[in-house]
């Protein structure tokens, strides 16, 4: 879990807070009279050189700051403006801002303690010491990246964007975007990446990077080609802003890739990336009656709780929040027991309230879950506020009846026709109940007293959705279960 440390010079790869107010969101128009001086007194009109229809990259930084000098020592900036500045294509501009008021101007080329080194050293592009400028700027955190459009509007690169260090051809990829009229983006899938059976709603989150507003687009999802789900979406998206999209839903039968595309209204000038790849999981099933529960902690212990909910959403087991170390490190909590009801779909959410998982800049903390047979569920480590996984209890071999020899069910998956194939030893009284993943009865079937013998009875779940479904035989004895999984 990353804190923001109050010290004035620190090398540890994490972002530190500059002020209370966040950065300019994507889409939001520059504001305008910006003028940058550099160290040599060379004076630049931001405005101007927008007009003039260039580009321009802003890292604002501060002379201390571990994770921008990292960033700054990768050189992509260099490289993007020796390639393609006024040397080059003359197609961008590139600025770095010295953004705390507090630090000397000696400090930028390294002359002093409260600096990483020498800023100018290597460094093609301007580099100013201008806070006002970082303030107008509404900096957030150290390092902050901005790419500016000829149209005023700003694109924000993310923290995370940043320390991924994005090569110089993403960046002038992105710069050259500014331009194009119709620029649809799929982002990122937002949902819950494991489930039961059934994903509902479907979320994602476009973006457009064309100049023209987008107003109209048509995004389908789909699996192994076949598509699953669509929606006509409408809205008002200037350029860089995002919008989330719910819509529709897909039948998991085994862990599978959702594809979504977007298409707006119009040609898109950059088709490449207006698809996006989202892995799904198909929750594990459990068949032993307990579940056991390992976490380790991080140094932040006190940041990590863990819940285990129902499908009707009512938590069934807890724990954390836990106890802080001194120093970075681990501990293993105590292992806890869970006994769940079984046929339900359950939920496992890690959760950390800081919102940077459990690993690794202060101990290699995370989760597991295993059943009896110690096979191991679910588990998780990196992830940022929350890790939901989903898991499937199931009574198969825990509560088996006795006085049935065998039971079958086939085929299975089914488009929706079942046939339930029996062995029964003793006289008995025998019903078939079938349940939905959220505990409603959908067929019920009372077959009377059988005797010992072989038989075989058709369960019709044709008007059902397509999803996971719990069957039991109801006897005197007690009740057998298996899941059907009904896949058209």
């Amino acid at each position: 879990m990353k804190k923001f440390l109050q010290t004035t010079f620190v090398a540890a790869m994490t972002f530190f807070a500059a002020n209370s107010y966040g950065q300019l969101a994507n889409g939001t128009i520059l504001p305008a009279g910006i003028n940058l001086t550099d160290l040599n007194g060379n004076t630049y009109d931001i405005d101007a050189l927008l007009s003039g229809g260039k580009t321009i990259f802003i890292d604002v930084s501060a002379t201390w700051c571990g994770p921008c000098w990292g960033f700054h020592q990768t050189h992509i900036l260099d490289d993007l403006f020796t390639q393609y500045g006024p040397s080059g294509t003359d197609e961008v501009r590139v600025f770095w801002i010295e953004g705390d008021a507090t630090t000397a101007v000696s400090l930028i080329s390294g002359i002093g303690t409260n600096t990483q080194g020498d800023w100018t050293a290597g460094t093609t592009f301007p580099l100013c010491d201008d806070a006002t400028a970082a303030s107008t700027l509404q900096i957030g955190f150290y390092p902050t990246l901005y790419m500016i459009c000829p149209s005023r509007r700003v694109w924000h690169i993310s923290p995370s964007e940043v320390l991924a260090y994005w090569p110089v051809s993403q960046h002038i990829a992105n710069a050259r975007s500014c331009n194009n009229p119709i620029d649809a983006v799929l982002n990122s899938y937002t949902g819950e990446t494991s489930t039961c059976g059934t994903l509902s709603p479907l979320t994602i989150q476009i973006q457009n990077k064309g100049v023209q507003a987008l107003s109209s687009a048509t995004i389908t999802a789909s699996i192994g080609g076949t598509e699953v789900a669509t929606t006509n979406w409408t809205g008002a998206l200037e350029q860089f802003q995002t919008g989330a999209v719910s819509f529709g839903s897909a039948n998991i039968t085994s862990t599978s890739d959702l594809t979504f595309t977007v298409t707006p209204t119009g040609t898109d000038a950059a088709p490449s990336d207006n698809s996006f790849v989202q892995s799904i999981d198909m929750a594990p099933t459990v068949t032993t009656a307990n579940i056991f529960v390992n976490i380790t902690t991080d140094q932040y212990g006190t940041e990590s709780t863990w819940k285990i909910r129902k499908s009707n959403n009512a938590v069934v087991a807890s724990g954390g929040p836990y106890t802080d170390l001194a120093a970075a490190g681990v501990t293993v909590q105590p292992e806890v027991i869970v006994t769940l009801p079984l046929n339900d779909c359950y939920k496992f959410e890690m959760n950390d309230a800081y919102g940077d998982g459990m690993c690794c800049n202060y101990g290699d903390g995370g989760y597991e879950v295993k059943d009896s047979d110690g096979i191991v569920l679910v588990s998780g480590t990196e992830f940022s506020s929350q890790s939901k996984k989903a898991l499937i209890a199931n009574s198969v071999g825990i509560n088996d009846i006795s006085n049935f020899n065998s039971l079958n069910v086939f085929p299975n998956p089914s488009t929706g026709i079942c046939n339930v194939t029996m062995n029964i030893t003793k006289n008995e009284v025998v019903s078939i109940r079938v349940y939905n993943m959220l505990g409603s009865l959908v067929s019920s079937r009372d077959l009377g007293s059988l005797t010992p013998g072989d038989y075989i009875y058709q369960v019709d779940l044709s008007s059902q959705a397509s999803g996971v479904y719990s069957m039991m035989m109801i006897t005197s004895q007690g009740v057998q279960t298996q899941l059907i999984s009904i896949n058209r």
